[in-house]
């Protein structure tokens, strides 16, 4: 498996075969696990909720619940005004860890998005997460995707003096691009009766 993200290194556990399965090609994928060995969280965001109308149809129905399961609430996304924070919460020491900064983190947001500092610092963790059936507690499996094969296409990311910088102008090098520029990203839940929500989605390129 790819090295993971800088960010979720120290959170990442793998020992759980049921979130591991048939993992692509180019994906990174842990679950979540907080410094003191915590795995169930609440989760807090600044955002909206992304919800859509499913045809009452039988395979219309499996459709949606095989991809966004069958307490599915909505996926978390921007608001109208600022990109979209999310944060876990160890139900039992209070830890906060962040699980996506949707002005921050992945490839547009390194190279094409430009945010101004209202936007990024204006955003309370006013929300809490909670699936269709009531739930407000999960396991967390996170997913980071990286289609773009940045050594191959390093000469596209140099500037004149071969050097690689940011939006921001903050110089960078391949590496840090290899292990943190992932162009998708994706949170999962689980319910402690074990149900599947799919709580976030983002394309990020």
């Amino acid at each position: 498996m790819r090295p993971a993200p800088e960010l979720y290194a120290p959170y990442a556990a793998y020992d759980k075969a049921a979130y591991f399965n048939n993992i692509h090609p180019v994906e990174w994928r842990a679950q979540l696990q907080s410094s003191t060995g915590g795995r169930l969280f609440r989760i807090r965001y600044y955002g909206d909720l992304y919800r859509w109308e499913v045809k009452q149809e039988p395979r219309h129905i499996e459709h949606h619940e095989k991809h966004y399961g069958k307490h599915f609430n909505g996926l978390i996304t921007n608001s109208d005004d600022a990109p979209e924070l999310i944060y876990a919460v160890d139900i039992h020491s209070g830890e906060e860890i962040l699980l996506f900064d949707g002005g921050r983190q992945g490839h547009d947001n390194l190279f094409c998005n430009e945010w101004t500092p209202a936007q990024l610092n204006n955003r309370p963790l006013t929300h809490d997460y909670t699936d269709a059936a009531g739930n407000s507690v999960f396991e967390i499996v996170l997913h980071a995707f990286f289609n773009i094969d940045y050594e191959d296409e390093l000469e596209t990311f140099q500037d004149e003096a071969g050097e690689i910088r940011f939006i921001t102008g903050e110089k960078t090098d391949l590496a840090y691009l290899q292990r943190n520029g992932f162009d998708a990203f994706a949170i999962d839940a689980y319910s402690e009766q074990g149900d599947f929500i799919a709580i976030h989605s983002a394309e990020l390129a």
